[in-house]
Formats: structure tokens, C-alpha cells, sequence
């Protein structure tokens, strides 16, 4: 079994199975540390695998601590908060419903690096039971995780008056999410769709847009199924995406965005004096060189935002709600967004093709697989909306060609 750019990742009860979770909690036990922490989403598949992952940890020698349901950076800020060898979120994040995947995350709450990921991978078919293992349950992660978003956030009541629409994705931060958002002053309205991650969260943000407009909401905080990405919604029904919440937060001299990170941006950046650093596709990627650069701010336009000195990975709770505080009214004057055109494809038959014709014509283009679905990506950039669609269904076409 292989690990993506963010962990494990397909269909439960198929690829990701209980046994699978029992022999990667054995591995982690074994390859990292003996105290494992354990937590999940809240799809239906998830408590089995969860409870397989504790059981392989004691089996493997270590000693288990099951948090229940918690976002992933509940997982992260309880991993730097208390001794532990390391984390394992039960999630598929902002999939759909019916899949289901494996986080691993270090003792301090961060994602594991190549060389920690392909040791487990090694190790994940061999399991080794070794005596000494054990195993609690503590039901206190959602009430820690609240108190360190609150002490990572300006104090008082400055929500009071309020009306915050919450859209977790029907996922694993509806309950510290609105328990914080209540303890700010906020009047929170919950909204949801049909399973997790349908018609609602970070990836569908539309659908919290049109609520917000019936409804006359001041805002929206949309999240995804584990919490580790955001979209808000301002008053007006503007959706803003990680680009904006990092014009938002912006903070020089320096700031972390990936190749998908939108050309206008950059250049809105470039004009107050702050240089921006891209990397690969993952969060994992932005927080590597945000520590090498130093940059305390740091995400991708998916929502992954990372801010420097609170939770160790993105955190789209506590992101969202610093963005509400640096700007209430959600404004991003000064960033014009450069128009992209998107496709996920699934027929491909080659990803080496020559795309010099986009540059050519003043475009930007991204061409990659996707490391937590089977599709490829393709993102084309140009100023020009119609032409910069032209141009990625041209990219599309040479990537569906037969060799």
C-alpha cells in the first residue's frame, strides 16, 4: 500500500478496510513509537477502522489512545499539546461519503515526511504482534481542541450580534465548530446537506452561498469532512477561497502558496512587498517550506492555510475564524483574482505532453495527478477567460490522446 500526498486513501470497506487499519496501527506502533493517538470522521465507516487501528497498535506493543470523532487539526494540536509518539485520523477528508483513508501524523502534530511514509509502507503487509500493548478512550478531545482554538484567537466576545452560517461538511468539526463559534458571541445556524461532503463543505461551497443569501447571514465558515480546509462566505455571497483568506492573513516579507496558487495573488502580494514561494500540490509541501523560509503564513486555494505558531497542519477552523477577525467584513480589496480553468480527468492515456503553446499565447498551466483521487488535474491560467478555457480543453484533448 502506498501513501499519497495526503495518506491512504479509497473506497471503504475495499481498499480501506478494518484490516487495513489493524496492520497500519501496527506498523505506526512499531516503525515510529508505542503511544498512538486515535481519532476519526464521522462516516459510517469509520469507527470499525478506527477501532482495527487501536487494536494493531496493542497488538504491535503500543499503547493506544481513542479520541472519537475530531477534526484532523484536533488530532495535530493534541499531538503537540500531550507526549505521543504519533497520530492516526481515521478520514477521507473532503472525498465522497463511501471512501474512507488513513492520516499518520508525528509526535508534534505534523504530516510524516517521505522517508517515515515509505518505511511504514514497507512495513504495513508485515505485521508483528509484541506483548505489553494497551488501550483507553478519552471523550475530552472536542472540549481540549476548543480550548486551543480559543487560546490561539483574539479574546472576548467579538462575535456578539452575529449571524454565522457553519457548514462542516456533515463532517468531524460540527461539534467543536459551533461550540467555539457560540463561545465567541456568534448566533450559529448549522448547515447541512445530504451525507458528508454532499451538496455541503469546502469543496461544494455553493450551496452554503445560496443559505447565507436567503437567509442574511453576516458570514459563512465552510469546512471540509476533517477540518483541515476552509471557504467563507461574506455577506454579499462572495465565496473565498484559500487565495483570499491568504490575501486576508497576508504577512511578509515572504508567504507559501503551491503551482495552483492564482497568478493575481502574486502579483497583489508583489505590490506590497511580500515575495511568494510556490511548491508542489499538499500542505505537507507548504509547511516544509514555511519552516525553511521562515514564512508565517502559508496554503493552497483549496483551503489548506497554515498559520505559523498555532495548529502544526492546516486548520480551516481556526483559519477561517482569524480571517474573520483581521477582516469582518470579509473584504479582499486589492486582489484581483486571475481567471483558471479547471478539469479532473479520469480517460487519461499520457501526462507527458507539450503544453509550451499555453505559455506561448501568455498562459500558465498545471498538469499533475492527484494524490488523494485516480484523475489528473489540469489547471490553465490566462487573463483572457474564454481563451484560458480553450486552452485547457486543448490540454485535455492531447492528455486523452491515444500513444
Amino acid at each position: 500500500m502506498q501513501f499519497g500526498t495526503d495518506g491512504i486513501r479509497g473506497r471503504a470497506g475495499i481498499e480501506i478496510t478494518p484490516e487495513l487499519g489493524r496492520k497500519l496501527g501496527n506498523a505506526v506502533a512499531r516503525v515510529i513509537g508505542a503511544h498512538v493517538w486515535v481519532a476519526r470522521d464521522t462516516r459510517p465507516s469509520s469507527p470499525g477502522i478506527a477501532e482495527a487501528v487501536a487494536l494493531g497498535v496493542v497488538e504491535g506493543g503500543g499503547y493506544a489512545t481513542s479520541l472519537g470523532v475530531l477534526p484532523t487539526p484536533g488530532l495535530s494540536a493534541r499531538l503537540a499539546e500531550d507526549p505521543g509518539s504519533a497520530g492516526v485520523m481515521v478520514t477521507a477528508s473532503h472525498n465522497p461519503e463511501a471512501d474512507n483513508g488513513l492520516k499518520v501524523l508525528f509526535a508534534d502534530g505534523k504530516k510524516l515526511g517521505s522517508g517515515v511514509l515509505a518505511a511504514l509502507s514497507r512495513e504495513i503487509d508485515n505485521p508483528v504482534r509484541r506483548p505489553g500493548g494497551s488501550q483507553r478512550t478519552l471523550d475530552d478531545g472536542v472540549d481540549r481542541y476548543v480550548k486551543w482554538l480559543l487560546a490561539h484567537l483574539p479574546p472576548g466576545r467579538w462575535l456578539e450580534g452575529k449571524r454565522i452560517l457553519f457548514d462542516p461538511a456533515m463532517g468531524a468539526s460540527a461539534q467543536a465548530g459551533r461550540k467555539v463559534l457560540e463561545q465567541l458571541g456568534a448566533e450559529v445556524e448549522l448547515f447541512s446537506g445530504r451525507a458528508i461532503n454532499d451538496r455541503c463543505g469546502s469543496v461544494h461551497p455553493q450551496f452554503a452561498a445560496m443559505a447565507l443569501r436567503k437567509g442574511g447571514h453576516d458570514a459563512a465558515v465552510v469546512l471540509d469532512g476533517d477540518g483541515d480546509r476552509v471557504a467563507l462566505v461574506a455577506s454579499d455571497g462572495r465565496i473565498l477561497d484559500g487565495d483570499h483568506v491568504l490575501w486576508i492573513l497576508r504577512e511578509g516579507p515572504l508567504m507559501v502558496g503551491t503551482v495552483l496558487t492564482n497568478l493575481g495573488l502574486e502579483r497583489a502580494l508583489s505590490r506590497e512587498g511580500i515575495r511568494l514561494h510556490r511548491t508542489p500540490v499538499g500542505d505537507t509541501y507548504v509547511a516544509a517550506s514555511m519552516d525553511d523560509l521562515g514564512a508565517k503564513i502559508g496554503g493552497e486555494p483549496s483551503g489548506h492555510v497554515i498559520v505559523k505558531g498555532a495548529t502544526p497542519t492546516a486548520d480551516g477552523m481556526l483559519v477561517g475564524l482569524c480571517a474573520l477577525a483581521r477582516a469582518p467584513g470579509l473584504s479582499t480589496d486589492g486582489y484581483a483574482p486571475c481567471p483558471q480553468a479547471h478539469a479532473s480527468l479520469k480517460d487519461v492515456f499520457r501526462t507527458d505532453i507539450d503544453t509550451s503553446f499555453v505559455t506561448e499565447l501568455g498562459g500558465r498551466v498545471v498538469v499533475r495527478k492527484s494524490g488523494t483521487e485516480a484523475v489528473v488535474r489540469v489547471m490553465v491560467e490566462h487573463e483572457d477567460v474564454t481563451l484560458a478555457n480553450t486552452l485547457r480543453d486543448r490540454v485535455a484533448a492531447l492528455l486523452r490522446k491515444e500513444v
